[in-house]
């Protein structure tokens, strides 16, 4: 397949200046952007021309906390609880689950132009044999930043009802097993220092604190040691003060901030990645299902975060788009602009503000020359109307245009 691409006459994203520059071309050479220019490019060998006129290229989108595994169920049709359903697919052969989130990153690379995706955990070690399936260039797929394992308490989020996590208890167990998902490469760390929505029918609940600071700072001093970041699962205000206080470095979720912690996290340069549409997603599917009492119980914990979010924007924190199991990564860019973004920064936060977040955007989140090829060519203007990132000519990952075959994919 041919490395070489130009790409004429197209509108591009600037992701500097946030606007549309008009009709480039841009010439990709061996997986990373080679020209920019207004003037006519002579083709190398083996090259591969792409008419660009009235069309729109972004960015390859981030998504920065996922979990490809079972990222099908966001789009299943059946109102049913999450709980049951991630609960049944982590309970698959791991190879049933390594198919699943093949299928599912192609797809969301060729209806979301999604080409890096954070994996938020999965057990045994599946979101890292999955990146590096693709690093090693067994097939195409979309570059995968890969945590490991979750690492929960015994009892803690995600090992009661849904079996997706290892239980570290004490600062020499939590050291241990930060120590073995190093070993095994992760590119971060993630921990659940609360509980979360998916164990909230058996008592579970956001507010409380499942990691003492002392186990905290344990992780987060093993993970600094081999210069990797750490994610914390996180969605009340007491837990979060005490991680951030520990050294972590990004905050997912935060449905329950506080204004004191929110001021904390931009003393401390902490990140903030909200998965609204994955959070409210969850809350719909019990409402849907005529679970009451249950979705009485996350409309508490759910409905709160918007205003978060606003006042995290208003603070000027770093934040980055992520889906989590049941959401989008287009209505996450959306609802990130309800939240007082323009479209452009909204886009910017599943672009270049994702990058800065990865401490990746040397090379990738914007369009400049040097830079890896990861691209998306639309046929609408997102910046007018956020809705046009729906509309997919074509994906670009690492310079080659995407093409999974004959797979079918999720609709």
């Amino acid at each position: 397949m041919n490395r070489n691409v130009i790409i004429r006459n197209v509108d591009y994203l600037d992701s500097e200046t946030q606007k549309i520059k008009k009709n480039f071309s841009i010439l990709i050479k061996d997986g990373k952007i080679e020209k920019i220019t207004k003037k006519d490019i002579v083709p190398p060998e083996s090259c591969e021309t792409v008419d660009g006129r009235g069309k729109f290229l972004i960015p390859g989108l981030i998504n920065l906390h996922s979990h490809p595994q079972r990222r099908h169920l966001s789009r299943a049709e059946s109102a049913g609880p999450f709980r049951f359903g991630a609960a049944a697919i982590e309970d698959l052969p791991d190879t049933w689950r390594l198919a699943y989130a093949i299928k599912n990153v192609w797809t969301e690379m060729l209806l979301e132009g999604v080409t890096t995706v954070r994996a938020a955990g999965s057990k045994n070690f599946l979101n890292i044999e999955l990146r590096d399936i693709f690093r090693a260039g067994i097939m195409q797929g979309p570059r995968i930043i890969a945590t490991g394992p979750i690492i929960s308490t015994t009892g803690g989020h995600v090992t009661v009802g849904i079996n997706g996590a290892m239980e570290a208890d004490g600062v020499d167990g939590v050291r241990k097993t930060v120590r073995m998902v190093l070993k095994r490469d992760a590119d971060w760390i993630k921990l659940c220092v609360t509980g979360g929505l998916s164990g909230i029918h058996k008592g579970e609940h956001p507010s409380m604190v499942q990691f003492t600071y002392d186990e905290v700072a344990a992780a987060t001093d093993e993970a600094h040691r081999k210069n990797r970041k750490v994610m914390v699962h996180c969605m009340a205000s007491e837990a979060a003060k005490m991680a951030i206080r520990a050294g972590v470095d990004c905050i997912e979720h935060g449905n329950l901030l506080s204004d004191e912690v929110i001021e904390l996290m931009k003393e401390k340069n902490i990140t903030f990645v909200p998965t609204m549409s994955g959070i409210y997603k969850v809350y719909k599917r019990e409402h849907d299902a005529g679970n009451e009492r249950v979705a009485g119980l996350l409309k508490t914990v759910v409905f709160p975060q918007k205003e978060v979010v606003r006042k995290a924007v208003r603070a000027g924190l770093l934040i980055g788009a992520g889906t989590d199991t049941l959401g989008n990564i287009i209505d996450e860019i959306k609802m990130l602009a309800d939240c007082g973004l323009t479209n452009a920064q909204a886009l910017a936060a599943a672009t270049i503000d994702a990058a800065k977040i990865l401490d990746m955007d040397s090379e990738i989140g914007s369009i400049r020359t040097g830079k890896i090829a990861d691209l998306a060519l639309l046929n609408a203007d997102p910046l007018k109307d956020l809705d046009g990132l729906k509309d997919i000519s074509k994906v670009i990952l690492k310079g080659k245009i995407f093409n999974p075959g004959l797979i079918e994919i999720w609709k």
